[in-house]
């Protein structure tokens, strides 16, 4: 495990993860050719969608061996719609490489993806790609890194200019080293070149001594700090979160690949090495974790189904072998026998007869798992922390040419759900209703049914899911009757409702009541009726039985539901109900010469600008809108820009519907 380096690599869609994941796989020995993103043959784009479209959709796993660790590299998905490929890849990962584009800079989904590794608590390198492009700026790009994200971001590998001022080697800051792409330069802009890594280095130096008492007082004493203790004090501030190593390159050109593999090895941690904040809050905080000898436990981080159902886990503790009785953690689920391990390289894979703790195998069958389930050995069970996800957005109905395959279609949908936990499919006479993140996941859906399911349909557009929550506190009591025989049963409700203070909270569901078989009723009933709400899902509401009279006998369970249901109408109504709907920031780049007609249509839609800025791209509006009116806005940019438009939103929560 100490040589072990489980990472992902994580960026802005289009800012060159699967270029580089394809140059790691090179250079490490682990595939014989370079794959290309814009000739659809990447290695972890493997899937045809990924191919046609040149994006990533799915995360893909793979294991490489690089001065002396076996690195496990996950590239996932940049676009905002696949958020949960890079969820549940977030919480098996002990650290991440952050690509930022060295043209673009920071873009809306790096700060999203840095907001989710910051709450993961993992430690980060970034490597400023594409260095070798006019207007590129690595400079610029460290300076917004510390300014929009507030850490301490200090360049490790800095690229060195020819006399032209164009992209012709590196500087490693820790060590002096110097790599040139071709000739090397002149004496006298050799010299100015170094100089320019011995500032980098100082700079350095200067950021591990923060941190480092024993750095410190060499550099107070004037002493030369040995290398080795410079690594281990730059090591120790990657791993605490307090310095983000930068480093330069350019993918494409397989520049900086290498020095950028060697930082992960050094500086990134392995599973024993985790802050200790993070390894009780996540996968490590398990009993013995990280002890082959222990009783077996591992988490289902993803579930995707190809030729059959691929279950990855990551194992915890103990050893994973082939032939293994497991439990899961859903309860009402059986055991099952592993037939089977797999070690990934993208679609491909290899047997292994044992994992460890720390590596990520598959389990290939269709067991029933779920992402976020707990395997363990049989007769000992436990529950690992498990990832949640955000709720969809956006729904379109899935209506099938003939009725009769209605059933057929719902069955493939849910499959896909199982893979993607944030699709939500929900069926209404002979309808099939699929909920996603954006217009894209919806076509992405459309498009693996029709591919997995020789079935037509037609689907209508998309729509707006929407919620709704109270607007201040109240109660409500119900009574309900019954005769039933001689006799007559009664079942009386109290409950209370109040909004939590923040709309974009779960919904609470509370019992004040002794528990009791009747009390139990009650609070299923009430989860249920929140979870479906008036008209949309409730959220940031309170909900608490405060009273319950009912005896549940003969039958009288459905006299407590609906006296519950009853109150908690009543007490939603005395509140007052309030619609809810998604809010997104948008991030829009275009031509100079198209800026003022995009403004204008957004002023239109009535949408908040926040920013305009000129760039080396063009024109960059940043700004924020209800989703319901930049629905089908992508194809009305490139209408307005002649195509040469590009925007991409971000969730940014709830707002009132007007």
């Amino acid at each position: 495990m100490d040589r072990q380096r489980t990472f992902g690599i994580v960026a802005h869609v289009d800012a060159g993860k699967t270029t580089l994941t394809e140059r790691i796989l090179h250079d490490s020995g682990a595939q014989g050719h370079v794959g290309s993103v814009d000739d659809g043959t990447a290695a972890t784009d493997w899937m045809r969608q990924e191919r046609c479209r040149g994006i990533s959709i799915t995360a893909a796993a793979t294991r490489v061996e690089w001065g002396g660790a076996t690195l496990q590299v996950v590239d996932t998905p940049g676009h905002v719609d696949f958020v949960a490929e890079v969820e549940r890849c977030l919480c098996v990962l002990d650290g991440v490489v952050v690509v930022v584009d060295g043209v673009r800079g920071v873009e809306s989904q790096t700060e999203a993806i840095w907001q989710q590794v910051s709450a993961a608590g993992l430690g980060r390198l970034v490597f400023v790609n594409k260095l070798d492009r006019q207007g590129a700026d690595f400079g610029a790009v460290v300076a917004q890194l510390g300014s929009i994200f507030g850490c301490r971001a200090v360049p490790l590998v800095v690229p060195l200019g020819d006399e032209c001022l164009g992209f012709a080697g590196l500087g490693d800051a820790l060590t002096g080293a110097v790599q040139w792409f071709g000739e090397p330069p002149g004496r006298e802009l050799g010299e100015r070149l170094q100089r320019q890594v011995q500032a980098a280095r100082d700079r350095l130096v200067e950021a591990i001594a923060d941190g480092d008492e024993e750095v410190l007082a060499a550099v107070v004493a004037g002493a030369t700090v040995p290398l080795h203790r410079l690594r281990e004090g730059l090591r120790a501030a990657v791993v605490a979160g307090r310095l983000v190593p930068v480093l330069a390159g350019a993918a494409l050109w397989n520049r900086g690949v290498d020095w950028l593999l060697d930082a992960v090895v050094a500086l990134l941690p392995g599973p024993r090495e985790l802050p200790r904040e993070l390894a009780r809050a996540g996968l490590w905080s398990a009993d013995r974790a990280g002890d082959p000898d222990a009783p077996f436990c591992g988490l289902v981080f993803k579930v995707q189904h190809v030729d059959r159902a691929w279950n990855f886990v990551r194992v915890v503790r103990g050893r994973f072998v082939p032939g293994q009785r497991c439990g899961r953690s859903r309860s009402a689920a059986a055991d099952f026998t592993v037939p089977e391990l797999w070690s990934m390289q993208a679609d491909r894979h290899r047997n292994v007869e044992l994992a460890l703790p720390g590596e990520i195998v598959v389990v290939p069958g269709e067991f029933g798992l779920r992402t976020g389930e707990t395997l363990f050995a049989a007769g000992a069970p436990i529950a690992l922390p498990q990832p949640h996800f955000p709720d969809p957005v956006l729904a379109a109905t899935f209506e099938p040419a003939v009725a009769a395959d209605g059933p057929r279609l719902f069955a493939a949908l849910r499959e896909l759900a199982v893979d993607d936990p944030t699709l939500r499919v929900e069926r209404d006479r002979g309808q099939v209703t699929p909920h996603g993140m954006g217009e894209l996941h919806l076509d992405i859906v459309a498009d693996l049914v029709r591919e997995r399911l020789p079935v037509a349909f037609t689907r209508s557009r998309v729509r707006v899911d929407r919620r709704e929550t109270v607007l201040a506190a109240a109660a409500g009591e119900a009574e309900v009757r019954a005769s039933i025989g001689a006799g007559e049963l009664a079942a009386r409700c109290r409950v209370a409702v109040a909004p939590l203070g923040d709309v974009q909270a779960r919904p609470a569901v509370v019992v004040l009541v002794p528990e009791s078989p009747a009390a139990a009723v009650a609070a299923q009933e009430l989860e249920a009726a929140v979870a479906a709400g008036h008209a949309w899902p409730m959220v940031g509401v309170r909900v608490a039985l405060e009273a319950l009279e009912a005896e549940l006998a003969r039958g009288a369970d459905g006299l407590v539901q609906q006296a519950a249901k009853k109150a908690l109408d009543l007490a939603v109504a005395a509140a007052g109900r309030a619609e809810l709907e998604p809010l997104v920031a948008f991030e829009i780049w275009c031509p100079e010469d198209s800026s003022a007609p995009v403004l204008a249509d957004l002023g239109a839609r009535g949408a908040a600008v926040t920013g305009v800025a000129a760039g080396q791209l063009g024109a960059r509006v940043l700004g924020r809108a209800p989703l319901q009116r930049l629905l089908g806005y992508v194809t009305r940019l490139r209408s307005i820009t002649r195509g040469r438009g590009r925007v991409v939103l971000r969730p940014l929560g709830l707002c009132r519907a007007e």
